[in-house]
């Protein structure tokens, strides 16, 4: 199916987050900020979770804009953590949902042995804290550890967090749930979606590629904030050469993030959402 270029909207930004696992703002007012960015084609790719997606499907309707339901589900490959992103995802499939209870249940009990590795090195964060602020529903990570010992004193910013704690290599950090990305990607398609790697300037080697495109992944993220003008265009001479699809855009998170700016900067061409409609219908 081909869109008609006439009908389709200014902006195109495939990448943003909720409340519901990382992001600072209900989904109506993602939505809104959005629209105020001149954005009204939005994928909404919370962190292993799909709890957003319903209100923002129905909010679509009386906003005049298109939500793509999506997710980034967090897996891990050798010394890897990667992400991956899916889109046009059935957000109500049994065994999808199943899954994600799953790598949730994975996000709390490492939580927990952070929260446990900060305890010993004397700061009282208390994990009923940082449970509250993701949502007894939400995909509870990292960024609500940051933000809630910098809400109660532990740090003065959301990035020393992370330099000084919890980042790779720093004393309370924690890896991730060990989900292969091979498995993420076979979950997103068995939901009817289409699956890319996320922002692979991160870790990203020929290799690690090569073993994602024979695990099935159909795309990689093309525009992302952390990519420069060199890797931007690296990656999309590298999809087209394998003949994958490209997508990218804000990463948008909002709050202590300081990432507001982001929205409506990083956006993709109506021929790269052609590209996804095409395929879907394949």
């Amino acid at each position: 199916m081909i869109v008609d270029r006439r009908a389709l909207p200014d902006k195109i930004d495939f990448h943003t987050h909720t409340d519901s696992s990382d992001g600072a703002l209900a989904v109506r007012d993602l939505m809104t900020r959005a629209a105020d960015a001149g954005i009204t084609t939005l994928g909404i790719c919370d962190h292993d979770t799909v709890l957003s997606l319903d209100d923002g499907i129905r909010f679509s309707k009386e906003m005049s804009m298109t939500v793509v339901p999506g997710i980034e589900i967090t897996t891990r490959y050798k010394r890897f953590q990667l992400h991956v992103l899916g889109y046009f995802i059935d957000f109500e499939d049994k065994k999808f949902l199943t899954r994600l209870k799953e790598l949730r249940e994975g996000r709390i009990q490492r939580a927990k042995r952070i929260v446990a590795k900060l305890n010993g090195i004397k700061i009282p964060l208390k994990f009923e804290s940082v449970f509250e602020r993701a949502g007894e529903n939400g995909a509870v990570g990292r960024p609500h550890i940051a933000n809630t010992m910098v809400e109660e004193g532990f740090a003065s910013t959301y990035d020393e967090v992370f330099e000084k704690y919890i980042g790779i290599g720093r004393p309370a950090y924690e890896a991730n749930y060990p989900f292969p990305p091979d498995k993420a990607i076979s979950m997103v398609k068995a939901a009817g979606g289409l699956s890319f790697l996320a922002h692979p300037s991160h870790y990203v080697n020929e290799d690690l590629l090569s073993y994602l495109l024979k695990s099935g992944l159909e795309g990689i993220e093309v525009v992302h904030p952390s990519h420069s003008e060199e890797e931007t265009l690296y990656y999309s001479k590298f999809a087209d050469g394998h003949s994958i699809l490209k997508t990218g855009g804000s990463d948008f998170h909002g709050g202590l993030k300081n990432d507001d700016s982001n929205l409506g900067r990083y956006v993709i061409g109506h021929d790269w959402l052609n590209g996804m409609l095409e395929k879907l219908q394949r």
